[in-house]
């Protein structure tokens, strides 16, 4: 007989490749997998080989070459790779692992790199997420050779080998479901005969012959389908943290031994449909476990997918070359003609075109869109061509926001699911001491009925509905969401909602359109002639960059050339033919909701801009939703007093200060947290993000700054504020589901147990039971997907 590849576990046939290692020589297929060996324990690493379940995989070496040729090129890596504070943050896709040991094992050799900060494999994703120093730009490749040399595969996101790999799991998922409903159909059939005693006298041969055909049908489900169970259940004891799985193998075990023995020795009852059932149940449980997971991340993959890899670039002259989408930086002009997707977030500079943007707001009727207007990365031309001016570049549009706060919602644990994680071991135990308890109660009636009852406690308390009670119903409002256009990026402020007390706005952008318009302006009385055309283009000229919605009033002007610009958020100010000149804000002039800005020239005013911004159409409605639920609503902005306090009349607010700088809104929301309690913030600027990072829950609406999505929450994904009034209905909705979920989950155990211990429920009802319960808490959870929102 061969002898196995220390590494992979294949055939080293008859000239074995020697690996040498301190516990002396190790017998390897390959010299791939003895330099692996010997790499791990060169790192002091060796105790994979102890706790791992598994063999390593292999992986070829063409393959190997065609990875690390994608890490070879920056424009590949460009478009996955977040840079902040120095720090390079960079998600992978891992295949190959088969449980905790290889996380473990990858998390260890790459954090032995130069230049790693933090390294994470999430086994249930599949994904590794890498932060590194931005002065060792070569990390990644080293790494991913590290981890190739180890026998994974690893992919950039998107790449189309890694879905054919998911597909085929799922196929084979499928499989196992498939093969277990058939096996506990034609199990249950054979059993019928058996229950209701069919076969008596002499007909017992025939009895015999149905027991057969039951343990034939139920052994392929049971070894098969129940693979995963028995997999799950040897690794967390080979890391000695007893999970889920570990009573659910012992069930199966017992089941399908114990009814062999009953066969052997001629007693009564088998247990084969009992155990097909069970098996086909919980399938089916984490099939559609695993289905609601899946559908989240291909919402926004979609999306992300439909985005062109390439765009034609505008020079100065007006020419165009055609390069990466990863390489387009803000202040690049792109041209997109009809048929194409719009690549990155910018603002028109030229044409006019309808854009259809139901893959990014779910709105199916297409817009029209001119000089002036933004638009956003994932967006199709139907009609027209139009030139953009990127406002950032493309890891950091709205797409890219997207796919990182669902990988933000997916990482985030809320406190229950914590506490459970702590608790399931504990809970896994006491099912195990109360098996024992329950045999050894039972025994003075016979080891067969003993055995029945330890076998039916051991089902029928499996944990499976506590364990799906909260994540399923959380992916499926997650899902719900996104299609709603809420992209909720912490699901713990997403549950909070419930007890806020009251909601804290921002003016401009948030409850008005942030649209301002000029309405009219005034030179002073001693400007010199010469200066009174080119006034309104100096202040062009100074806003042009600027970020504040109130700087968009003045796009519609051909701007002079302005030296030495600087931006802050009080204004701009720069050169203009030695003069120096500045634009800011004279809240004392305002009109009523009129907004007034200053243009000066050397410290002293030119002229005097009035602008004005409507509300929302839809901000009255919305407001009057939030107040029913008795929140109190207040409006925290910068802008003058009477703009703000006309606008606070106009909506029915309780309260509203204004010229407040970001710290006084911060300060504010923390003081309404003390004497009320949880808060919830809504603003769209870079001003708001310190109160935006202070609330309990934090909302940005769909125009916001890149800085606000990043502080918030939750992120509207749609144009205007009606998904504000869906948020806390859906809240309450998954609170609700969570609650009847983990009721029924509690008080289906506490019922069942006792009943079971009393040796009432035999193991044919406990796998009935069970099963149901974990269906029940699934389809349960799966209801919140049909929940319909309000219209405002």
């Amino acid at each position: 007989m061969s002898t196995a590849c220390w590494h992979c576990g294949e055939g080293v046939g008859v000239s074995p490749f020697v690996a040498r290692t301190p516990g002396g020589e190790k017998p390897t297929c390959c010299p791939g997998c003895a330099a692996a060996v010997e790499m791990i324990h060169r790192l002091g690493l060796e105790d994979y080989y102890a706790i791992r379940s598994n063999n390593g995989p292999l992986v070829a070496s063409e393959e190997t070459e065609r990875t690390l040729a994608l890490f070879d090129v920056p424009q590949l890596l460009a478009a996955h790779i977040q840079e902040q504070d120095g720090r390079r943050r960079l998600r992978l896709q891992v295949s190959g692992l088969t449980c905790a040991a290889c996380c473990w094992l990858i998390e260890k050799v790459v954090m032995g790199l130069p230049g790693a900060r933090s390294v994470q494999v999430n086994l249930a994703s599949m994904q590794l997420t890498l932060e590194y120093d931005a002065a060792e730009p070569l990390f990644p490749r080293n790494a991913v050779r590290r981890i190739l040399e180890l026998g994974y595969r690893v992919a950039l996101p998107g790449d189309p080998t890694w879905e054919g790999h998911q597909q085929k799991e799922r196929r084979r998922l499928l499989g196992r479901l498939a093969l277990a409903g058939l096996g506990a159909m034609q199990a249950m059939m054979y059993s019928a005969a058996l229950y209701i005693g069919v076969f008596e006298g002499t007909d017992r041969i025939y009895q015999d012959l149905f027991r057969l055909a039951g343990l034939l049908v139920a052994t392929p489900v049971v070894f098969y389908s129940g693979w995963p169970f028995f997999q799950g259940a040897w690794r967390s004891l080979k890391v000695r943290r007893p999970t889920m799985d570990l009573p659910v193998a012992l069930a199966l075990l017992l089941a399908w031994g114990g009814s062999l023995v009953v066969m052997a020795s001629g007693g009564e009852h088998v247990y084969f449909d009992s155990a097909a059932m069970f098996v086909f149940f919980l399938l089916l449980s984490r099939w559609l476990e695993l289905h609601q997971r899946q559908r989240i991340q291909r919402s926004w993959q979609q999306l992300q997918d439909t985005l062109p890899l390439v765009v034609r670039r505008l020079d100065e002259a007006g020419g165009g070359d055609w390069v990466a989408t990863a390489q387009l930086c803000a202040g690049d002009t792109v041209r997109v003609s009809q048929g194409e997707t719009v690549p990155v977030d910018g603002v028109i500079r030229a044409g006019e075109a309808r854009f259809n943007e139901a893959a990014l707001t779910g709105e199916s009727l297409p817009r029209t869109r001119t000089i002036g207007d933004a638009v956003q990365a994932g967006c199709r031309i139907l009609e027209g061509g139009v030139d953009i001016e990127a406002a950032s570049a493309a890891d950091s549009s709205l797409v890219a926001r997207i796919g990182e706060q669902v990988a933000r919602a997916q990482e985030e644990r809320v406190t229950v699911v914590r506490d459970w994680q702590r608790v399931a071991p504990l809970f896994t135990a006491t099912v195990l001491a109360l098996a024992m308890a329950t045999l050894v109660l039972h025994w003075h009636r016979g080891p067969a009925q003993a055995f029945e009852h330890m076998l039916a406690l051991l089902v029928v308390t499996c944990p499976c509905a506590l364990a799906l009670a909260v994540p399923l119903t959380l992916s499926a409002t997650l899902a719900r969401g996104l299609k709603l256009g809420l992209l909720i990026a912490s699901p713990s402020q997403f549950l909070s909602l419930p007890g806020i007390r009251g909601v804290l706005f921002d003016k401009t952008g948030t409850l008005t359109s942030g649209r301002f318009q000029r309405v009219e302006w005034r030179a002073a009385a001693d400007v010199e002639s010469e200066w009174l055309t080119t006034l309104p283009r100096i202040a062009a000229g100074l806003e042009r960059d600027h970020p504040h919605p109130l700087a968009r009033a003045f796009d519609d002007l051909s701007p002079v050339p302005i030296e030495d610009l600087r931006l802050s958020p009080a204004g701009a100010s720069g050169r203009f033919q030695g003069h120096q000149w500045a634009m800011g804000g004279a809240p004392e002039l305002s009109r009523g909701s009129e907004t007034c800005l200053a243009l000066t020239r050397d410290g002293r005013t030119q002229a005097l801009f009035w602008l004005r911004d409507q509300p929302r159409a839809e901000a009255p409605a919305v407001l009057d939703q939030l107040g029913q639920r008795g929140w109190r609503l207040r409006m925290a902005s910068g802008d003058a007093a009477e703009p703000v306090a006309t606008l606070a009349e106009e909506l029915g607010m309780s309260e509203a200060r204004s010229r407040l700088t970001p710290h006084d809104k911060a300060a504010w929301l923390q003081k309404l947290e003390q004497q009320e309690g949880p808060q919830m913030m809504v603003g769209d600027g870079i001003n708001d993000a310190p109160a935006l990072l202070r609330a309990t829950v934090s909302v940005a609406p769909a125009a916001a700054s890149s800085l606000a999505r990043r502080a918030a929450g939750v992120y509207l994904l749609n144009e205007g504020l009606q998904g504000l009034a869906d948020l806390p209905r859906l809240a309450d909705r998954c609170r609700v589901v969570i609650r009847q979920n983990l009721t029924w989950a509690l008080g289906y155990n506490l019922v069942a147990i006792p009943l079971a211990m009393a040796g009432w429920i035999p193991p044919w009802a406990a796998a009935l039971g069970m099963s149901a319960s974990s269906l029940l808490v699934t389809l349960n959870a799966n209801r919140i997907t049909t929940w319909k929102a309000s219209s405002c």
